[in-house]
């Protein structure tokens, strides 16, 4: 399998190659325009590998160009209004991270989980398991159907037993196909009068930062999209970060836990440019969950050509993939799906 950076877009539309497999190479620009952020279910069966010993287990401070204990990285993100934590879906030791921060900020007396796992319209859906009265065992159960069946319950299962357990809200962050569709086709107007601005999308935004989400998405789609469906991936994804950004700023009457892909965490691309415009002082930290790779440089990991990705990188054990997401990928000359 070629290597793809742990901040490689590919995470991001990870699904859409499995829609590939299934309904062949016409329907590729389709799916990769309309897929969320799901793991497939081929690449859950993978095994973890050994890491580089100076950085599994390990914490990076990318202000401050330093190594520091996990310990003193969880005590500075129970100061934060907001906790983003990017996650490689399929990894059990970003799971593990995410169960440990939530409990945290529960064991304290409050906070909100925020998860991309569901889409905005199961917002009434979630309110209303929360309220049934039913036991946490029934409770848990409803949950699990209403998510999508691409995503992995198991790896979830924790984080909302907690939320059940604690009386934690839980709050649906991802924007669906449904939504996201008209907006591929029709740009941010599709949102709706005045949405854009109000979402952050008409401004802060330049042209090094268009460019190299483009060429992210390209890369991460192993160089077979045409232009126009990658113009067209960019408006999706700028779209579904903004309104992530809103659902997360929403929750104002506790601390904020997200669990989002790593991508969404960013601060060059994605959901931290749309909370800065907007959060006012409300404090927020993205920290990125990134597999150990070859190298065992710690700063290697933490920018991009325009800045720092992450307030923080906790370090785990890399897990092999079994499936290479860009074979039998052929190019096509299709942009748009119908």
């Amino acid at each position: 399998m070629p290597y793809l950076p742990q901040t490689h877009p590919l995470r991001w539309f990870r699904p859409a190659l499995r829609s590939f497999a299934a309904a062949g190479t016409a329907l590729l620009p389709a799916c990769l325009l309309l897929a969320g952020c799901v793991c497939l279910s081929t690449l859950s069966a993978c095994a973890q590998l050994p890491a580089p010993a100076s950085l599994a287990g390990m914490a990076w401070n990318v202000s401050q160009q330093r190594m520091l204990p996990v310990a003193e990285v969880l005590q500075q993100l129970s100061a934060a209004d907001i906790v983003l934590l990017g996650e490689t879906h399929d990894n059990p030791d970003h799971h593990a991270i995410e169960a440990t921060v939530l409990d945290a900020f529960a064991a304290k007396g409050s906070a909100v989980l925020v998860l991309e796992q569901y889409d905005l319209e199961q917002q009434s859906a979630l309110d209303a398991i929360a309220r049934s009265g039913d036991g946490d065992t029934v409770r848990l159960a409803a949950l699990q159907r209403l998510m999508g069946s691409g995503w992995e319950w198991p790896a979830y299962q924790p984080l909302l037993a907690t939320a059940l357990h604690r009386g934690l809200p839980v709050v649906a962050a991802n924007a669906s196909r449904a939504t996201l569709r008209p907006v591929s086709k029709e740009g941010f107007a599709a949102l709706g009068p005045g949405r854009a601005t109000q979402l952050g999308l008409a401004t802060g935004w330049s042209a090094a930062q268009q460019s190299l989400l483009g060429s992210e998405i390209a890369d991460g789609h192993c160089g077979r999209l045409p232009a126009p469906a990658v113009a067209a991936i960019a408006i999706a994804q700028r779209a579904r970060d903004a309104l992530m950004a809103e659902r997360i700023l929403a929750q104002a009457t506790a601390p904020v836990v997200a669990i989002l892909g790593r991508g969404h965490v960013r601060h060059d691309l994605a959901v931290p440019v749309y909370l800065r415009q907007r959060a006012g002082n409300r404090r927020f930290v993205s920290v990125g969950l990134v597999e150990a790779g070859d190298s065992a440089a710690a700063a290697d990991y933490d920018r991009s050509s325009l800045g720092a990705l992450y307030d923080f990188i906790l370090f785990t054990k890399p897990v092999i993939r079994k499936t290479d997401p860009c074979a039998g990928l052929v190019p096509t000359t299709a942009t748009l799906p119908p």
